[in-house]
């Protein structure tokens, strides 16, 4: 089962390898096409010009520095130096430089190298600045997912508190009205106790009339167990 992951993984590596030369074939052949269309445009404008005028191949390393990196950009020097060197200075269609051009010679090499490198360095703080941008953009993603993944398990957490508090106090109130009803049941109890004592009657009978007494008054069933209690224990401190 491994090997296809290998295979696969190979090919992939392979792809990649290719693209990644396909690229770099791209970005010479980008430098070369900006240093023919220099020399095209500098060859029909020469007529116009005493001496050669040569600032449309520095836009040409500078195109090719800034596109393709810092490779193309000297191979865009190299070429245009070879150029400039066989049609533009005499004697021209040879690779000899006159004694007179040949400090004009050597400053177009240099400006050449100088507008390369400045211009390949532009582009690598771009791209040093466009990289430190998408990672803070990535960073404040980041941040901010676990921002909102903090404040969901807060929110969360103070909706369990709720719950558990409204529970707490469900709980407590039925323990209230439950203590109520054991309280009132103990009076009641104690009531029916009193009054099968006094009229020699039924448990039964005795729970029927209080809860008369207690229909007939509009009181609590408990205020006149109550008040029955009270009664006997008046008469019996009385005796």
């Amino acid at each position: 089962m491994s090997i296809p992951v290998e295979i696969n993984v190979g090919r992939d590596h392979a792809v990649a390898g290719g693209e990644m030369q396909i690229a770099g074939f791209r970005r010479y052949g980008i430098a070369l096409l900006f240093v023919a269309v220099a020399f095209l445009s500098t060859f029909l404008l020469q007529r116009f010009f005493p001496y050669p005028f040569l600032f449309l191949f520095f836009v040409a390393v500078m195109a090719s520095a800034w596109f393709g990196g810092t490779k193309p950009g000297f191979l865009a020097v190299l070429v245009s130096t070879l150029l400039v060197d066989y049609f533009f200075l005499p004697p021209v269609h040879t690779f000899a430089v006159a004694a007179s051009d040949v400090a004009y010679f050597v400053s177009f090499i240099i400006c050449a190298l100088v507008a390369g490198w400045v211009s390949a360095s532009m582009r690598t703080t771009k791209e040093a600045l466009r990289q430190a941008r998408d990672e803070l953009e990535l960073r404040v993603t980041e941040r901010t997912s676990e921002l909102q993944k903090t404040i969901a398990e807060l929110e969360e957490k103070e909706r369990q508190r709720l719950l558990l508090e409204n529970e707490k106090s469900v709980l407590e109130t039925e323990k209230s009205e439950l203590s109520g009803k054991l309280e009132t049941r103990k009076f009641v109890d104690r009531a029916k106790g009193i009054l099968q004592r006094d009229f020699k009657i039924t448990e039964e009978e005795a729970y029927r009339r209080l809860q008369r007494e207690s229909q007939q008054r509009r009181k609590a069933m408990r205020d006149i167990a109550e008040s029955i209690i009270l009664n006997d224990d008046l008469k019996r401190s009385g005796q």
